[in-house]
């Protein structure tokens, strides 16, 4: 249940924290890049060399806090996103103010820059099992789908894209980091 919630709360932040919001252009103030983003920020986009680097900084971070965190692999769902998984111990919220500060001070800004500003392809071996699970609830799809937008498109549910995504991620990757953050 612990992996279940985890990956869960992996998809709520990613899906969550990454929704544009359409204010016309109007620059704000908290449109600045944070310290120790703005070296990958300032051109306004970021390389996958600046991604993996910034990914190395966050890892580093939060190791020297104290805390385990698994080297960063690609992530199967969209053949961009660094994953990794991390031990939580000890007084969680020292544990999350620790990590949050990590997050602010080498990755939040950049990561979903570079993810975004790319096309997203799903692995083959996982598309093949969310096109089956899609398929088993007798939800019609195609053998066109690419990615996470495609196969939402085509079941009209996103929900039920996650829990087969989710339901398959474990079977078909076991010794993949257990959260996998899904944008659509």
């Amino acid at each position: 249940m612990r992996r279940a919630t985890i990956l869960v709360a992996g998809i709520l932040a990613a899906v969550v924290g990454c929704a544009p919001v359409d204010d016309g252009g109007q620059e704000h103030p908290g449109d600045l890049p944070l310290p120790g983003q703005e070296w990958a920020l300032e051109d306004g986009k970021v390389t996958a060399a600046e991604y993996r680097t910034a990914m190395t900084r966050f890892v580093s971070c939060v190791r020297d806090a104290g805390y385990s965190v698994s080297d960063p692999v690609r992530s199967p769902a969209d053949n961009l996103t660094l994953i990794y998984d991390m031990t939580p111990s000890g007084d969680t919220d020292v544990y999350n103010e620790a990590v949050q500060d990590c997050n602010l001070s080498h990755l939040s800004l950049i990561e979903p820059t570079f993810v975004e500003a790319h096309p997203q392809v799903m692995d083959e071996a996982l598309r093949v099992a969310v096109r089956g699970c899609l398929a088993g609830q007798g939800i019609p799809v195609t053998a066109e789908e690419r990615n996470l937008t495609d196969f939402a498109t085509s079941a009209e549910d996103e929900t039920k894209v996650v829990d087969c995504v989710t339901a398959q991620w474990g079977s078909v990757y076991p010794k993949l980091p257990t959260v996998v953050p899904l944008r659509f």
